[in-house]
């Protein structure tokens, strides 16, 4: 006994998006689109209703970058000048024994 009911055919989402791209550019009505492009009326509202509650996917993938211009660099933790002129700026996190072994190759004053 022969089916009479309509084969169904599946859809990826790929082809359900290019459907609907289709039905938003025909300006035909819902009846006659769906008609045309081989789907059901209600088919066609139901990929409407999913495609208008996801959010909208971006053309280009979006990559935040940090803006490395707007903080300038830390501000010293310590300064040391000597009268001759000479300064030197420690940064929090220095480590003592590299400080010490600054402090050496200094000329004496």
């Amino acid at each position: 006994m022969p089916n009479s009911l309509p084969r169904r055919e599946h859809r990826t989402p790929a082809q359900r998006e290019k459907i609907l791209r289709a039905w938003r550019a025909s300006r035909l009505p819902d009846q006659a689109f769906a008609a045309q492009a081989g789907v059901g009326v209600s088919t066609l509202h139901a990929w409407r209703r999913r495609a208008a509650a996801r959010p909208a996917s971006p053309l280009t993938p979006f990559v935040a970058v940090p803006n490395l211009l707007a903080a300038g660099p830390p501000a010293p933790a310590y300064r040391l000048q000597w009268p001759g002129g000479l300064s030197l700026e420690l940064h929090a996190g220095f480590a003592a024994g590299e400080l010490a072994a600054l402090l050496q190759l200094l000329p004496a004053l």
